[in-house]
């Protein structure tokens, strides 16, 4: 089994706000853009408000368009939103927009299953702090199939998108998450989860480290990007160690890149005991700080 550290991280910001654009009436339908539906078996209410009646039952991601907000937000599980007046084919009415997927992909393997992204909730601590979590759902047909609940990691989720199964066996989508430092938007790492057989697996969060001296980086290389390696999986990490020295000598900075081999039976990582982990010197150079 392939085992990597996760860290959290709480935020000492305010709660998440989720915001859409709406479309006004007069835009012609082929510039209308469509929102999807997050949760499952959603209220449709006829005003901006839980006490609203309700006027029907939607399912995971139904497709509405967006004509109207409410002036005020609601706040639910530390996420706040707008309710918005949606159209659903000829129905209308109000749902809180946290409900409402912040993205929607499809799978490649299957095109009638669907994803869908967003906040799940923010978690409070004794010093006022939050720990925000997100979750990605999977649906086909109106049915929800699987979630899974990602929780914030040393950097934020930013960029979510299905890159296929890059020559795998027994995994039909892999999806990654960019994590972005919060404060520079730099991206520091992906976290990877694999779809296969109606279910999810958060396989890996592979995040960056630096400091002054040392650094790591990891990323994964799949089948189809290289040759020869059929049905496998190799975590490259480059680790960089700087040696400070006295004021106006040069800093020595070694690197060392290894290799390690796994294979993935559907379920979990396991390491490829064909393949021994390998470790070798990278490009060395000195540097004057």
């Amino acid at each position: 089994m392939l085992f990597l550290v996760v860290f959290t991280k709480t935020f000492a910001q305010n709660v998440p706000v989720v915001q859409f654009d709406v479309m006004a009436k007069e835009t012609p339908v082929e510039d209308l853009s469509y929102q999807y539906l997050l949760a499952h078996k959603v209220f449709l209410r006829e005003k901006p408000s839980i006490k609203g009646k309700r006027l029907a039952v939607l399912d995971i991601g139904t497709k509405m368009v967006l004509r109207e907000k409410s002036l005020y937000t609601h706040e639910v599980k530390g996420i706040k939103s707008h309710w918005y007046k949606v159209a659903v084919g000829e129905k209308t009415g109000w749902v809180w927009g946290g409900m409402i997927a912040q993205k929607s992909f499809g799978s490649e393997a299957d095109y009638k299953v669907k994803f869908v992204y967003g906040y799940e909730g923010v978690v409070r601590n004794a010093a006022g702090n939050t720990q925000i979590t997100y979750q990605l759902r999977a649906f086909k047909d109106g049915v929800q199939l699987d979630k899974i609940v990602l929780d914030s990691l040393v950097y934020v989720p930013s960029e979510i998108k299905n890159i296929g199964n890059k020559g795998l066996f027994n995994v039909e989508d892999i999806i990654t998450l960019a994590l972005e430092d919060s404060v520079s938007g730099k991206e520091m790492g992906k976290s990877y989860v694999f779809w296969n057989n109606g279910r999810f697996t958060n396989v890996a969060n592979l995040v960056d480290y630096v400091d002054a001296t040392y650094s790591k980086t990891e990323s994964f290389v799949f089948p189809s990007d290289m040759e020869g390696l059929r049905s496998t999986i190799k975590l490259k990490t480059l680790i960089t160690n700087n040696k400070r020295m006295p004021e106006n000598e040069m800093a020595q900075t070694a690197k060392k890149m290894t290799y390690r081999f796994y294979t993935w039976n559907g379920y979990a990582l396991s390491e490829k005991e064909t393949l021994k982990t390998a470790t070798t010197d990278a490009v060395a150079s000195n540097t004057k700080f």
